[in-house]
């Protein structure tokens, strides 16, 4: 009989904390504007590197591996999201390992090139908005007050046109602001 308590661990998934820092200062945030307690900044390549190596050598047999670039907001640090995709797929022949990163995002900056290589690279988009423009801009404002919903809102509309599989999420949080988020 298997003992699973002196199993080897096997992991098959990481949430990468691509970027310690945010462009909005949503006022229920977590991470503190992306701070999470600490100072801003973002994750190197080669820190990086090693977590996907960390996976790919304590993934055992198992083939499909998941990536989650997170934050604050990973657009932040988007050239290091592109070197590490490319990292990732280097690795998938040589490892017999098949990578699916996906991506969260308050969709702030957005653009065509970024929408193109998530429709080519990312398995899943996970876009953040919260309801209502006035509930959204109440609780997902920029720094310096103003609202961020007529700017993401277009964006999101065009980047979910624009996805083949339709493999994207809208993320909202509740409070007791928008307990009618679907009502928009």
């Amino acid at each position: 009989m298997l003992d699973f308590k002196k199993r080897k661990t096997v992991v098959k998934a990481l949430c990468l904390h691509i970027a310690h820092d945010c462009n909005l200062a949503c006022r229920y945030c977590f991470a503190e504007e992306g701070e999470y307690h600490g100072r801003r900044a973002l994750m190197s390549f080669e820190v990086g590197k090693k977590a996907l190596d960390f996976l790919i050598a304590n993934s055992g047999n198992r083939r499909n591996l998941e990536v989650d670039f997170f934050g604050g907001e990973p657009l932040m640090n988007w050239d290091v999201v592109k070197q590490l995709v490319e990292y990732g797929r280097s690795k998938e022949e040589e490892y017999n390992k098949k990578f699916r990163f996906t991506l969260t995002t308050n969709g702030v900056l957005l653009n065509d090139e970024v929408m193109e290589f998530c429709n080519r690279e990312m398995g899943n988009v996970v876009l953040s908005l919260d309801g209502r423009p006035e509930v959204n801009d109440k609780m997902r404002p920029f720094r310096n007050g103003k609202g961020s919903y007529e700017l993401i809102v277009p964006k999101f509309q065009k980047f979910a046109d624009s996805r083949n599989q339709n493999n994207y999420y809208v993320r909202g949080t509740f409070t007791r602001e928008n307990l009618d988020f679907s009502r928009m």
